[in-house]
């Protein structure tokens, strides 16, 4: 009862986060839809956006399963306001402020289990929850991952997911990753 309790505070907070995150930025303006892209000079082709951003997604996990931290590094933006928030049975409640602090955890966690893992990427996004606005986009979605044997870096079963993105120099770039493996 007491997980069911902590699994809901942590996927509300995620979600109130995101929101949060999106209205409180300045430009945040949601997408426009007219086939005239003259009147709307700001508007947003969602399928190129959306395709540049589940890439990015995939990207960023492949790297981090097969131990890139340079290839990992380069989906995230590395400023103080980054944050990471998860929880899964084995770490409990993980909260990371900051790329200092990520990016220290990060590389600490590839150096303590070198190896690759590639079939770790090997997973299934469903449900997937797109906005995406002129700079910023955030997404929620389920993850369903192998046990690959992994006890450090595995994802398995199924995790519950939520990113959110600005665009830095015409690139997507992560700025916060939310998990909830319920395995």
């Amino acid at each position: 009862m007491k997980n069911i309790k902590l699994k809901s505070i942590i996927n509300y907070s995620l979600l109130l986060l995101g929101v949060s995150m999106c209205f409180s930025l300045s430009g945040c303006q949601p997408n426009q839809a007219s086939s005239d892209d003259s009147k709307f000079p700001n508007q947003i082709n969602f399928e190129k956006e959306k395709q540049e951003i589940l890439q990015v997604i995939e990207n960023e996990s492949k790297a981090f399963w097969k131990k890139d931290f340079e290839g990992y590094a380069s989906y995230w933006v590395h400023e103080d306001f980054i944050r990471t928030l998860g929880w899964w049975e084995a770490g409990g409640v993980t909260v990371v402020q900051g790329w200092e602090e990520r990016s220290k955890r990060t590389k600490r966690h590839m150096e303590n289990s070198p190896e690759e893992n590639p079939t770790a990427t090997n997973v299934r996004r469903e449900n997937i929850n797109l906005r995406i606005y002129q700079d910023v986009a955030w997404m929620t979605f389920d993850q369903y991952g192998e046990d690959t044997g992994d006890p450090t870096m595995d994802m398995p079963g199924l995790s519950r997911e939520t990113r959110i993105l600005e665009k830095h120099n015409g690139q997507w770039k992560i700025v916060y990753a939310g998990w909830l493996l319920e395995g």
